[in-house]
Parts: structure tokens; sequence; C-alpha cells
């Protein structure tokens, strides 16, 4: 397979914060792309974890035999047997063990050619740790999960990297709903980003200030390894996923700051 394409169309996309930001990285008191969360829909509140955006890339053949690719955000790190070798971050090492463990227990059955597994890398050391760990552990949460199956990854393997990337940033990976990631993540029993709560998009705040006062509930991490820090922020999501926002302590304390 193509590795390049493969690494644009696993590639996670960027998600909008849910104020707009204006000068100096200041927040506007309007909403991003002017709307909010519809008032029935179920709107799940994540912690976002502070650390590097990592991802398991799983490749199953017509004999049931998986092979694996470890990614950070925008390059592929490693690949099983060592035919690709990237120190970066740490992350590849630290991933191996995960991604061995996640090929011995995933189930084989199902109509599935490519799974991708999300997870923020974090802890040791990256920027953040000391709000995760006083010894610089490193650890892993996972917080989204797409599959191909054969027909479709064989397809968009066969469009360019151009169209791929188009296919990408429009939102056509075909993430896992809640449901389905929730029973996937404990089918192989791996750490997920904790859902802190699930409310009503009636009832979630839309000004700066309701916003902002409604963050402060969750200032403390709850994935400390070996010690409780500051949490980054929020991640805002319908089921689907059709509408997701990013919602960081940084950008409303620069913004409220005399």
């Amino acid at each position: 397979m193509d590795l390049k394409k493969i690494n644009s169309l696993t590639k996670y996309p960027s998600i909008l914060t849910y104020h707009q930001l204006g000068e100096r990285g200041r927040l506007n008191d309007v909403l991003t792309e002017s709307r909010g969360f519809a008032e029935l829909d179920d709107v799940f509140v994540c912690e976002k974890v502070d650390g590097e955006n990592s991802r398991i890339i799983l490749l199953k053949n017509d004999d049931n035999e998986v092979d694996y690719l470890i990614g950070s955000r925008e390059e592929l790190l490693y690949a099983k047997g060592d035919r690709i070798g990237n120190p970066y971050g740490n992350i590849a090492e630290f991933l191996k063990p995960l991604a061995e463990k996640v090929i011995a227990d995933i189930l084989l059955e199902g109509d599935w050619a490519l799974t991708v597994i999300y997870q923020e890398s974090y802890g040791g050391k990256t920027k953040a740790s000391k709000n995760y760990s006083d010894r610089k552990t490193q650890g892993y949460r996972v917080f989204d999960v797409f599959s191909l199956n054969k027909d479709e990854l064989y397809r968009l393997l066969e469009l360019s990297q151009e169209k791929i990337a188009v296919w990408r940033d429009h939102g056509n990976q075909p993430f896992y709903d809640e449901i389905e990631k929730k029973r996937f993540i404990e089918s192989i029993d791996l750490q997920s980003a904790p859902l802190l709560e699930t409310i009503k998009g009636s009832e979630f705040p839309t000004s700066l200030e309701s916003t902002y006062s409604y963050l402060k509930r969750f200032e403390n991490t709850q994935v400390g390894i070996d010690a409780s820090g500051k949490s980054e922020g929020i991640i805002a999501r319908t089921t689907d996923r059709k509408q997701i926002r990013k919602i960081r302590f940084e950008d409303y304390e620069r913004t409220f700051r005399k």
C-alpha cells in the first residue's frame, strides 16, 4: 500500500474552538460558524488531555492477519517489523506494546480492513507532563476510532493524495459514534479520555462568561498518573461527532486577563 496515502487518510482533523478566535488569541463572544449545539442534541463532554496526538493504524488482510503502523498527528513513525523508524516524541516506542496488545485482542470478525485508534500520548516529556506525573511517567487515552471496509479502503487508495486530503478535510472519516466507540474501547480493554458528563444542547452555555464558568467545573485532570494537576480543558461533541468543539482554559484565561 502507498504509505503516503495511508498517512493522509488517517490524519486526525483539526477541531474548531467553541468561540471564535480574534486578535491576539482572544476569543470573541460569537460561536464558531455562528452555531451552538441543537437544543435536542445530546452533548458529550470529555476531558481534553494535553499531550501528543497519536494514532495506531490497523490493517487486516484477507487471511485475517493484522499489520499495524504508529503515527504522530502529521507523520508515520513506525511500522510493525521496524519497516519505519522515527523516534519523535517517544510516541512509537511507548505505543508499540499497546499496538501489539491491540492486534492480539481485537476481534477479527467483521467487514473491516482498516481501523484507526486515536489517542493522546501524555506525561513523559510532553510540555504539560507536570499536570499528570511527578516522575515523567507516560500514559495514553483513546478519544476517537474509525474503520473502513475493504471496498472503501481500496476506493480511497485509488484517489490521488490531494483528493484523499479533500475527503478527509470535508469530515468524511467515518468516526464511531459514542456508543460504538465505548463498546470498541471496552472490548479490548483500552483506556479512554474521561467522559465528564452528558447534557442536552439546550443546557450547554453559549456566552463567553457562562462557558468559562462551566469550564471551571472541570479544572482538575481526571487522568493523573502519579500527580493530579490542571486539565487542559474539554471537548464537547454530539453523539455522531458531526459537531465537535474544543474549549481550553488557556483561551478563556487569555481572553479574560486584564
